[in-house]
């Protein structure tokens, strides 16, 4: 290889890998979004495992069923890695479901459905503890859908950023 061809090799990798950090910017615009997602999967397998030992079919069914959901949710953001629509209508919707599965879940808390939705709920110390986890999912909701809403204004912190990063390519 002579000189020039080197310097022209050296350009091309420079280009490909500004391309891919502008890919995995654009990625990492929904991390917040995905961890949240990740949390509620976790929690309700955790509450899937708790329902199973004590023989709640209710609370296996309502769980599994959000679980799966929210399995789904995270495939649809994985698909964020190749497609740059800034819409995530699965995952929106997952949320809203989540949020809503929330306010139920805490109007019944205190009622006696919760035993049979909650059996390990022995106490009011342990339902005022899953009042709270059940709040702060509703939180973790409603920030997600900010969020959302930022990128698709592409009025996130992200966007700056990565419209920053092309114009300045390396």
């Amino acid at each position: 290889m002579n000189k020039e061809e080197v310097e022209k090799t050296k350009i091309e990798v420079a280009r490909k890998k500004h391309q891919d950090s502008i890919k995995y910017m654009y990625f990492s615009r929904y991390l917040m979004i995905r961890y949240v997602v990740t949390i509620f999967f976790f929690t309700n397998l955790m509450w899937l495992i708790i329902s199973a030992s004590y023989g709640s079919v209710v609370g296996m069914i309502l769980t599994l069923a959000m679980g799966i959901y929210s399995a789904v949710a995270s495939f649809e953001q994985l698909s964020k890695m190749h497609n740059r629509k800034r819409d995530i209508p699965i995952t929106r919707i997952y949320l809203y479901v989540q949020m809503a599965f929330n306010v139920v879940l805490a109007v019944l808390i205190f009622t006696p459905v919760c035993k049979t939705i909650f059996p390990f709920a022995i106490n009011n110390d342990v339902q005022y503890f899953l009042l709270a986890l059940l709040l702060v999912g509703i939180l973790l909701v409603a920030l997600c859908e900010y969020r959302i809403r930022q990128i698709i204004k592409n009025k996130d912190r992200y966007y700056r950023v990565i419209e920053t990063f092309k114009k300045h390519q390396q």
